[in-house]
């Protein structure tokens, strides 16, 4: 199975932004970077996609879904601070090794799947990065987690 751990996409400063937080927009930027990403996601012929419920990361798949012709389901285990529940999601997932499930969240919780998921093999290697537009696939056999790779963001 593999899980395409992806970071939404450029949505402006955090601090400039003055409504709810969870319809902050993506950017320019951002939309360049969902468009790249589906660029690059749709060739692992992905079997779902998830993403946190906040506007950004469901404008961050947009691209893909159309493209490949699947709905955004959305995941609350995926929203700001919930690394430990996205880690649970993570591990529950139906363990058919053809899967390719795509999950957008926030750099926050890329960092705490890191940190939890990280062992004595550096999974993660030395620095983990976590830019947004970005991707971690994981590679998972059973509920062990054996493989990740980065692919850094790709502008379309």
């Amino acid at each position: 199975m593999k899980i395409l751990l992806v970071r939404h996409g450029y949505a402006g400063s955090k601090r400039a932004w003055t409504g709810d937080d969870r319809l902050r927009p993506l950017e320019g930027r951002g939309w360049m970077e969902a468009q790249g990403l589906a660029q690059t996601l749709s060739p692992f012929g992905p079997t779902r996609v998830v993403s946190s419920p906040h506007l950004r990361c469901l404008q961050t798949v947009e691209p893909l879904a159309k493209l490949i012709g699947l709905p955004v389901e959305e995941g609350k285990a995926l929203s700001p601070y919930a690394g430990k529940a996205a880690v649970r999601t993570m591990r529950r997932l139906d363990d058919d090794s053809a899967d390719v499930v795509v999950l957008c969240t926030h750099g926050e919780v890329i960092q705490d799947v890191q940190a939890r998921l990280e062992g004595p093999g550096r999974l993660f290697g030395l620095r983990p990065s976590t830019e947004k537009g970005s991707v971690w696939v994981l590679e998972r056999t059973g509920r062990k987690f054996v493989n990740a790779r980065y692919i850094q963001p790709r502008r379309a």
